[in-house]
C-alpha cells in the first residue's frame, strides 16, 4: 500500500516542481524561491522513498519519532514564512501609503493652479 501512495506523492511532487519552474519562467518566483520549493520538494521525494530516515535523523537530535521532527521542522518553516509575509505585507502598505500621500499632494498643486 506505502508503493501506492509513494507513486502518487511522487507524481504530485513532480507537477509541484513543474509548476515551480513554469512560475519562475514567467518571472513570478525569484532565485530564493525557487531554490527553497526545489529543495523542499526533492526532499518530499526522499523521504517518502526512505520514510525510516526520518527517525535516524530525529534521534540524532534527541527526538523519539520521526513524524515529531517532521512536526516541528513544519511549524518552524512555517512560522518563518508568515513572518516574512508579514514584513512584506507591511513593507507593501508603507509603499502604498507613500505612492497615494505623493498622488494627493500632486493633485493639491494642480486644484491650486
Amino acid at each position: 500500500m506505502l508503493i501506492i501512495f509513494q507513486i502518487l506523492f511522487s507524481l504530485f511532487a513532480l507537477f509541484a516542481i513543474v509548476n515551480v519552474l513554469k512560475k519562475k519562467k514567467e518571472g513570478l518566483l525569484g532565485p530564493k524561491g525557487l531554490i527553497f520549493w526545489l529543495i523542499f520538494w526533492i526532499l518530499a521525494i526522499i523521504l517518502v522513498f526512505y520514510p525510516n530516515s526520518t527517525t535516524t535523523i530525529a534521534n540524532y537530535f534527541g527526538i523519539g519519532r520521526g513524524s515529531d521532527l517532521l512536526m516541528y521542522v513544519s511549524l518552524v518553516v512555517i512560522f518563518y514564512v508568515l513572518f516574512r509575509l508579514n514584513v512584506k505585507l507591511e513593507s507593501i502598505g508603507r509603499s502604498l501609503t507613500k505612492i497615494v500621500r505623493q498622488d494627493a499632494l500632486k493633485n493639491i498643486d494642480k486644484d491650486k493652479k
